[in-house]
């Protein structure tokens, strides 16, 4: 039997201070490392403070090119195909399924090693740089880029078997709480939000009904929802079959890293 959640009506103060948006695919911007050109969803350009969300479909063969965020997580979930993860001469596959976290200073790049492939990534606090290019190894005169290579530092874990978090504190991200869920037709899903924290809602499969401000509109598929703390971000899968999201909170509510940052339950 699934768990019942009741949730108790946010007052008109609380719930005029939400800052909650649904994102359209279909506006989202391109940029490019390597001869990946990848979608920006979220990022500093629409206000986004604490997170980034980036998605880039790939052909087997495409570099995006060795980088380092010198004070950001780089969180990377695949969907389809398979990659290696790239550090200088090292070579780590990869595959639909599995997500990689590699901390803040750490050299790496992804290899496409099949056709279709398809990742989102996560930086935690955003860098904006880059989406400039300036973090692009494989331009012309371009310098390696400079950091470090730890040996154990970037962590892999699955996640399609999970419906819960599959990266938070426990699993070494500080700076990232991350779950996958899959959503029955007509079940609900609720996310906190404190203040000054900010949440993303991938939907990789289906469409999504988001309370907003006392009205709603539908997050359909590669759409994001966005929220800036405080909020309560309240979803419900309005597919005829199920849905499935990734969510990302940042930073990760404290004392909560192990748990679920959100429940949901039938209607």
């Amino acid at each position: 039997m699934k768990r019942m959640i009741v949730l108790p009506l946010l007052c008109s103060a609380i719930a005029s201070s939400q800052t909650v948006r649904v994102l359209k695919f279909s506006e989202a911007k391109e940029f490019r490392m390597g001869k990946v050109i990848s979608k920006r969803i979220v990022h500093p350009e629409i206000g986004a403070r604490q997170i980034t969300l980036n998605y880039s479909p790939t052909v087997a063969g495409h570099e995006f090119s060795q980088h380092v965020h010198d004070a950001s997580d780089d969180t990377i979930v695949i969907f389809k195909g398979e990659a290696d993860l790239r550090q200088g001469d090292s070579r780590h596959r990869f595959k639909a399924g599995q997500s990689v976290f590699v901390p803040a200073g750490q050299i790496h790049g992804t290899i496409t090693m099949a056709d279709g492939t398809e990742m989102i990534s996560f930086q935690t606090p955003p860098d904006m740089a880059l989406y400039t290019g300036s973090r692009d190894s494989s331009k012309a005169g371009a310098g390696p880029p400079k950091g470090v290579i730890t040996p154990g530092a970037v962590k892999f874990v699955s996640f399609a078997a999970k419906n819960g978090l599959f990266m938070h504190p426990g699993t070494g991200a500080k700076r990232i709480a991350a779950g996958y869920r899959r959503l029955a037709s007509g079940e609900r899903f609720t996310h906190e939000v404190n203040a000054g924290a900010e949440a993303v809602i991938f939907v990789r499969q289906g469409a999504v009904q988001v309370s907003i401000a006392g009205g709603s509109q539908t997050a359909g598929e590669r759409d994001a929802v966005f929220a800036q703390g405080p909020a309560k971000l309240e979803l419900r899968n309005t597919s005829g079959s199920e849905a499935i999201i990734v969510h990302a909170l940042a930073p990760p509510q404290s004392g909560r890293g192990q748990s679920a940052p959100g429940g949901r339950h039938s209607p």
